[in-house]
């Protein structure tokens, strides 16, 4: 009888055992879902130079542009692009003054640029701890589309 007991408190213990082990695992496999967002973007995740691509159209026709914008970690940022729309180049990135603008970072990585008049002229999201962003113009009748991408790590 003493022989039962001990293999039933054993075997108990040994099946405790193996279950929390493999709840613990389950938790690290991500099979128990996360409930909270990603948290710790903000304007200062955008410091530095960063080189860009846009693509898309515009009423006018096919837009490109490249460029360099600068933001300097407190909400401004200054542009230089040249941009070709239809063929036509509008923008000189060597010889054109830089834009200035203003932005602002969610917690959760969700930004937005604004032009001097208050409005939202792009909407962007910052991946990879701000060494990227991805953009897209609000501009009306635009289908523009883009890629940052910081051109300094280290800065």
């Amino acid at each position: 009888m003493k022989r039962i007991i001990t293999s039933i408190v054993v075997g108990g213990i040994v099946a405790s055992l193996l279950f929390v082990g493999t709840v613990r695992r389950a938790g690290r496999l991500g099979i128990v879902p996360k409930v909270h967002a990603q948290e710790g973007c903000s304007v200062a995740s955008l410091q530095g130079a960063y080189g860009f691509y846009r693509t898309g159209t515009t009423p006018v026709g096919p837009l490109a542009a490249a460029g360099i914008d600068t933001f300097d970690g407190a909400g401004v940022s200054k542009v230089r692009q040249t941009i070709r729309k239809n063929g036509v180049t509008t923008s000189d990135l060597f010889t054109d003054p830089a834009l200035v603008s203003t932005y602002e970072v969610d917690p959760d990585c969700a930004g937005r640029g604004f032009l001097p008049d208050g409005s939202v002229f792009v909407h962007f999201v910052v991946v990879d701890g701000g060494k990227e962003l991805i953009i897209l113009s609000l501009s009306d009748a635009n289908t523009v589309y883009g890629v940052m991408k910081k051109i300094n790590g280290e800065d």
